[in-house]
């Protein structure tokens, strides 16, 4: 089948999944339905890989504004990125992008629009330890204010939280403005959130909370308001251990309590045998992980975060690339290697 063949017939298949969908809405804007889902991930499922990024790209030719948001939900968006990242090459076999496609989150909301901005949902996933959800900022107004210096933006304040009640261990924010990043027009901003607890594994809902969009060579309040944007995560498995290895950090004895692996992340939970008074800085550079096939994801092929007290610690390793869970062999730390299937050892 040729090229524009192709195409044609994909553009019909995908308006005609919009078109039902938006019928059974019944003219409201829609949160993805499982069917939804079902048709776009038939779409996408060819062997051939660049007819996954054709129905991709087509799909967003096809749409403009909620409906994109709408539409290239479920973690394409998230693996297109990792699949363009340099660090593929780093990974290798131990890498596997298209689980993402099974951790895709709803949209509670699809657009919020309000006092000169515009936040419109793109992708969301999770795998029980890390969660990441993209949105596209735009500012429509007065935008001569910020074009000089256009990286220099921020909120007052944020925060991201579960509806249900409670506080996430950690979360963040990174921003890249439109001069910086493709297919970015003028005025707008990518926005990536972060999530990382435990709590995330329960699935639920998550409300994103913005305060006073800043910009401007003094950082000044450009548009006062507060934004919420609301994701429901599905539940998710984790690959946990609990091993009650002694270790040897800093000087003293810690128990690794427990340990978990999932795509995104790794945690290791300590706890200190004896009392103390600070913990070293640059403690667990031997961290890293053994694949099946004898490849090491190390410290420095991660984002490594580190909390802490004299009492315990928390290690966590973000892996640059989402990682076949079910190829781990073993993890080590503090010289100690902890098999993953620890009835064989």
């Amino acid at each position: 089948m040729d090229g524009p063949l192709f195409d044609a017939m994909l553009k019909t298949a995908l308006e005609e999944a919009l078109r039902q969908d938006a019928e059974e809405a019944a003219g409201r804007v829609p949160r993805p339905s499982v069917k939804h889902r079902k048709r776009m991930r038939s779409l996408l499922a060819g062997s051939w890989k660049p007819v996954r990024w054709a129905a991709a790209l087509a799909l967003a030719a096809l749409l403009t504004g909620t409906a994109a948001g709408y539409a290239l939900g479920g973690g394409v968006i998230f693996q297109r990125m990792f699949d363009e990242s340099p660090w593929a090459s780093v990974y290798g076999g131990a890498a596997d992008t298209e689980q993402l496609l099974d951790m895709g989150g709803q949209f509670d909301t699809v657009v919020e629009e309000s006092n000169g901005l515009r936040f419109e949902m793109l992708d969301a996933v999770s795998d029980g330890q890390m969660a990441m959800v993209s949105v596209r900022l735009t500012v429509l107004e007065n935008l001569e204010a910020i074009q000089d210096d256009p990286g220099k933006m921020s909120f007052a304040e944020y925060r991201i939280a579960p509806v249900s009640g409670g506080a996430l261990s950690s979360y963040g924010l990174s921003t890249c403005a439109w001069p910086y990043g493709d297919g970015l027009q003028k005025g707008q901003y990518e926005l990536l959130f972060t999530m990382n607890d435990t709590v995330l594994a329960q699935g639920g809902t998550y409300e994103i909370c913005l305060t006073d969009f800043c910009a401007g060579p003094e950082g000044a309040t450009l548009f006062p308001g507060a934004w919420t944007l609301a994701v429901t995560l599905q539940p998710a498995g984790v690959r946990t251990l609990y091993p009650g290895r002694t270790c040897r950090i800093d000087g003293g004895d810690w128990r690794l309590e427990r340990l978990a692996v999932s795509p995104l992340a790794l945690t290791m939970e300590f706890r200190s045998l004896e009392k103390r008074d600070r913990i070293g800085l640059g403690i667990l550079e031997d961290a890293a992980v053994h694949m099946a096939d004898g490849q090491v994801i190390r410290r420095e092929d991660c984002t490594f975060g580190l909390n802490g007290s004299p009492e315990s610690i928390r290690l966590t390793m973000e892996f640059q690339m989402p990682l076949d869970v079910g190829q781990v062999q073993s993890v080590t730390v503090c010289g100690e290697e902890i098999f993953l299937d620890e009835t064989e050892r």
